[in-house]
């Protein structure tokens, strides 16, 4: 019984791999007559057969065969087997992949994820392919334990219109000036026209900043691209800084703490306590480091001091503030100060 079990799979496996190939065959556009197919793969008409019927009906492929030229072909070059030839390991991670894509379903960055994404199920188009694929174990609608048991908790990515978003790539890939109106948020300056050297386009928890040297400032500004209107390219070109270290955010941050910098890295030193240990051995930085607190401050009982360099203060701040008092800050001074100013204002409204 066994042995019938093990040639099953390969008949399965060998069909599967046929099926793979007719799709290659036809996902070229081309047409193709009976006898090559047979020949190509090696196969009884019969055979044949089966295999474009399970291609056609099975599968939903937009197979047709036109009876005056007597050949096969595709009617839609924008047919994509399903996910079913995902190797069977990968399938979690594949979901993952398919959930982590629909966080930018409203960007425009949304198709071009999608067809990187479909081009995981491109058909397998070599036999030494066949040890990767496990066709009967690779049903979708029997295997999706993964979509509800591995969850991407993220928030949903502010809408950033097309155009700008068009224009803005256009920018960055040629340097180009961008000119745009804005308006800062919890100030009194009324909308102004922008003219930035734009360096990076990045994203950071929910958010597309862009980041470049403000022409009319002078200095490095970061701006969030949804706020962003009226975007156009004047026609202007710029050179990027010599030095990477000045327009690339991973090489002038210090730290992990996303867009937000500051000019000046400073030695940062954190009491972590109660709900906040969990938390305490996050990578905050190359030189992060972790030890048993035993200073004078009242601490509760398996509290440990957190020291690491940055230059992204204002985002620690806001990384670290919402545990409360199960995260002490010590230093920088200026830091510490921030804290307590907005434990002050908090006071306020109790």
């Amino acid at each position: 019984m066994a042995g019938q079990d093990k040639k099953d799979v390969r008949q399965s496996s060998a069909e599967a791999l046929r099926v793979f190939r007719l799709d290659a065959f036809f996902q070229t556009g081309a047409s193709f007559e009976t006898e090559w197919l047979i020949n190509e793969l090696d196969v009884s008409r019969a055979t044949l057969q089966r295999d474009l019927d399970k291609l056609r009906y099975t599968f939903n492929a937009p197979l047709e065969y036109d009876q005056f030229k007597k050949v096969w072909y595709y009617t839609s070059r924008l047919y994509k087997l399903p996910a079913l030839f995902v190797p069977e390991k990968d399938m979690p991670a594949y979901g993952l992949v398919r959930k982590l894509l629909a966080l930018f379903q409203d960007t425009p960055l949304y198709n071009p994820l999608r067809d990187i994404c479909g081009s995981f199920q491109q058909p397998i188009q070599s036999k030494n392919d066949l040890d990767m694929m496990d066709f009967e174990a690779s049903e979708l609608k029997e295997n999706e334990w993964f979509e509800t048991r591995i969850v991407v908790a993220g928030r949903q990515v502010d809408l950033v219109d097309t155009d700008v978003w068009d224009t803005i790539i256009s920018a960055l890939k040629d340097n180009f000036v961008l000119e745009f109106d804005y308006e800062s948020v919890g100030t009194n300056e009324k909308t102004r026209r922008r003219k930035l050297e734009p360096w990076q386009l990045i994203y950071d928890q929910g958010q597309w900043y862009l980041r470049g040297m403000d022409q009319d400032k002078k200095e490095m500004r970061t701006f969030v691209v949804p706020r962003m209107t009226k975007v156009k390219i004047p026609g202007r070109f710029f050179q990027l800084p010599a030095d990477e270290k000045v327009w690339r955010h991973d090489k002038y941050r210090i730290g992990y703490f996303g867009i937000m910098t500051t000019d000046t890295p400073e030695l940062c030193r954190f009491i972590f306590q109660g709900s906040a240990l969990y938390f305490s051995g996050t990578k905050f930085s190359e030189d992060a480091r972790v030890e048993p607190y035993t200073g004078d401050i009242p601490h509760k009982e398996g509290a440990v001091l957190v020291s690491f360099t940055s230059n992204q203060r204002p985002a620690i701040l806001k990384e670290f503030f919402p545990f409360g008092a199960d995260i002490i800050p010590l230093a920088p001074a200026s830091l510490v100060q921030d804290w307590k100013d907005k434990v002050r204002a908090m006071a306020e409204y109790l």
